[in-house]
């Protein structure tokens, strides 16, 4: 049925859609964009990648941007910048998304390359339709007064052509007049519009700037507010309009301007100024800001004034001081346990050193009876085992701390646990446990620690002599794997056997198998040996692993290295003495003619242990208990050697080392309970020709006095 003309309402003009481009390289993201902001009014424009939006940017005109910062190839960040590089686009208002907040240097960065806004994803619909609405606004209204300023134009050259032809044709003054005054009623009106839309313009630039995080302020040459936004000027409990036309020193104080003052100059000499600064505010105190200085240019290029954007990071602030306190207390800590534990090491060491000197120098003696000879070879099993349990204490916790470093060479594994075999060969004995090498690996280079390897394999065999009953066996093997380049060492015995879930935390320290800590203790020990051995291991690069059958079906042990490519050296090298060494095996004296030696021990029961030793071996022996004796012996008689202890009641034996043989030339031997690889190293820093750590053997005693008449041999 035709309507009634005479009742039908007249429509408005329909308004044509705002171009919208919307800029996400995840197509889904864009699908949840194109449904947040469906209208009639927007014409929702997609771009997958940032050259496809450069290319749309050139082809039409947009009214807003949505651009997510996070693409692959050029980021949201980059584009930006390219398009407030164009004249055509770099007025487009530009709202960034991210899935994440961003560090405060990129959100001045966002705002840097022209960013009016940043909504964080998942999106809030209605923030997002407000803001898109409200630059659709703006841009209609800006392409109005665009519109109006060509027909104003147009306007104009038509009332310039008319009083031209008024002009040329005399017509009436008064004809002149009204035109004239036409014109300037209709400039007028144009400058009232320009006003209106300038308000708006500063409106929307208020509207986006007041829910900015930051702090934006806009200053004159003369220090003075030309712009505060919100968060800014509520800080100090005012409003915008209440900042501006203040001076920065009215608002912040002298403290303030003396610290900002600078960096206000250089930035209206053109600079960019970034910089972090401790600023009192009051009623806040002190806080750490983040401030951006940027120089406002006029269209001539004379700098105006300048724009600042302040970021609040005092948290950040106290973090990172609140990290650095806790890390300082923790290198302290650490501190204080490495000295107490190496303390410890030394009056645990000291007592003992005395005990085993005696005992195994008495083990070894011919002259004894061989039942008393073996009491002391007992005795002196004990201490060392003793030592070794100090040793495991402070290996752990070097290991721990990343503080042992190895001294890597090309080492021989089969000799290396000939070695090691060596050490447990009495042990073997005692128990009548058979043992069988299957050493079948034709290569058996390897880079590493040879003291360390042979400390790994002295624990794996020690372990399986210690849980094999009587009249059992151990097999040690050695087999490359099958693509050459590992070599596996494995120790099978016949003992007691373990579950699979004691095989599994056999590696933990101060961890043992339950049959180990049944039976009143019958196998003693921490529970260090293995885990040590295993944090060795890795430190090679290689592996180790247990597997049983079950209880009391033995047990396997495999330790794996990867095999060196490096020749191996034609001598190893000497002089180093291992803390492995056996208690009792006797070292032929150095053929010595009455050397002086000069013994500087505190602890009396030492001293006295080490002069009757060393006179049976033909030195005469001069003792001093403290530094100045010493000092005093030094000065009264000439000495071929000295040996030290280096914790001495009155100083430090490292120290007189080294005076002494600045002064008299003399070689010495550290002796001291402190046996850290640093302290080894500063023991030869200070001239120590060796260093015995005690409790010291008599093998090791007479090793050190080998190296120290070695040492005297060039000199005489």
């Amino acid at each position: 049925m035709a309507s009634d003309p005479a009742n039908s309402v007249a429509l408005p003009e329909r308004t044509p859609p705002v171009n919208i481009l919307l800029v996400d390289d995840e197509p889904r993201n864009l699908d949840v964009l194109e449904s947040l902001l469906h209208s009639a009014e927007y014409s929702l424009v997609r771009a997958q990648t940032a050259e496809r939006a450069l290319m749309l940017l050139l082809e039409g005109v947009f009214a807003v941007i949505v651009l997510d910062i996070n693409m692959p190839g050029m980021s949201g960040i980059e584009l930006a910048g390219l398009i407030k590089q164009r004249r055509r686009t770099q007025h487009i208002p530009i709202i960034f998304l991210t899935a994440y907040f961003q560090e405060d240097k990129d959100v001045l960065q966002g705002y840097g390359t022209g960013a009016v806004d940043y909504l964080t994803k998942p999106v809030n619909p209605e923030i997002l339709r407000s803001k898109i609405a409200v630059f659709v606004e703006l841009f209609r209204k800006t392409q109005a007064l665009a519109a109006s300023n060509a027909a104003l134009e147009a306007e104009i050259r038509q009332r310039q052509q008319a009083e031209e032809s008024l002009r040329q044709a005399n017509d009436e003054l008064e004809a002149r007049v009204a035109a004239r005054t036409a014109e300037l009623v209709q400039l007028n009106q144009e400058l009232q519009q320009r006003e209106r839309a300038l308000r708006a313009s500063e409106a929307q630039v208020r509207f986006v700037t007041d829910y900015a995080p930051a702090f934006i302020t806009q200053f004159d040459r003369e220090h003075r507010f030309k712009f505060v936004n919100r968060t800014y000027a509520r800080r100090f409990g005012l409003e915008p309009q209440q900042v501006i036309g203040q001076h920065f020193v009215e608002i912040m104080g002298e403290e303030a301007d003396q610290i900002m003052r600078p960096h206000f100059e250089a930035a209206l000499a053109g600079e960019r100024v970034e910089f972090e600064a401790e600023i009192a505010y009051a009623g806040l105190g002190p806080r750490w800001v983040y401030v951006i200085h940027e120089p406002e240019r006029a269209a001539s290029g004379e700098i105006v004034g300048l724009l600042a954007v302040v970021t609040d990071i005092t948290d950040r602030k106290l973090a990172e001081q609140e990290v650095a306190r806790a890390r300082d207390q923790a290198l302290i800590a650490a501190k204080a346990k490495d000295d107490f534990l190496a303390r410890l090491s030394h009056e645990l060491r000291t007592p003992l050193n005395p005990v085993l000197l005696l005992a195994s120098e008495a083990a070894g003696d011919p002259t004894l009876p061989p039942e008393v000879r073996a009491d002391f070879e007992s005795i002196a099993q004990n201490v060392t085992l003793e030592a070794r349990l100090i040793d495991d204490l402070l290996d752990l916790t070097a290991i721990t701390r990343g503080k042992l470093a190895l001294a890597l060479r090309p080492v021989r594994v089969h000799e290396t646990l000939e070695n090691a075999l060596a050490l447990v060969r009495q042990d073997l004995a005692q128990k009548n446990l058979r043992l069988v090498r299957q050493f079948d690996a034709p290569k058996d280079l390897v880079d590493g620690d040879d003291m360390r390897l042979k400390q790994i394999f002295w624990n794996v065999i020690k372990n399986a002599v210690k849980f094999t009953p009587p009249a059992g066996q151990i097999t040690l093997c050695t087999r490359l794997s099958p693509d050459g380049g590992r070599m596996a060492i494995t120790v099978t015995d016949t003992g007691i056997g373990m579950t699979a879930e004691e095989c599994a935390r056999i590696f933990t320290a101060f961890t043992q198998g339950d049959h180990a800590l049944s039976g009143g203790g019958r196998y003693g020990g921490l529970g260090l040996g293995l885990a040590i051995s295993r944090m060795l291991v890795q430190l090679h690069a290689g592996s180790i692993s247990a597997t049983s059958l079950g209880r009391d079906l033995g047990a396997t042990f495999t330790i794996e290295l990867p095999l060196s490519h490096a020749p191996m050296p034609v001598a190893p090298p000497a002089g180093s003495a291992t803390p492995f060494a056996r208690p009792g095996e006797p070292t032929p004296p150095p053929e010595t003619r009455a050397l002086r030696v000069l013994l500087i021990e505190d602890h009396q029961p030492t001293c006295r242990t080490l002069c009757e030793l060393l006179t049976r071996r033909r030195y005469r022996v001069v003792t001093a208990n403290t530094v100045a004796d010493a000092y005093a012996a030094a000065a009264r008689e000439s000495f071929d050697f000295v040996i030290s202890d280096v914790g001495l009641p009155d100083g430090n034996g490292c120290e007189l080392m080294a005076d002494l043989r600045a002064r008299y030339g003399l070689r010495g031997a550290a002796l001291t309970g402190y046996g850290r690889d640093e302290d080894v190293a500063r023991s030869h820093a200070a001239g120590f020709v060796t260093h015995l750590t005690k409790p010291v053997s008599v093998r090791a005693l007479d090793q050190a006095l080998q190296q120290l008449v070695a040492s005297l041999e060039p000199a005489n």
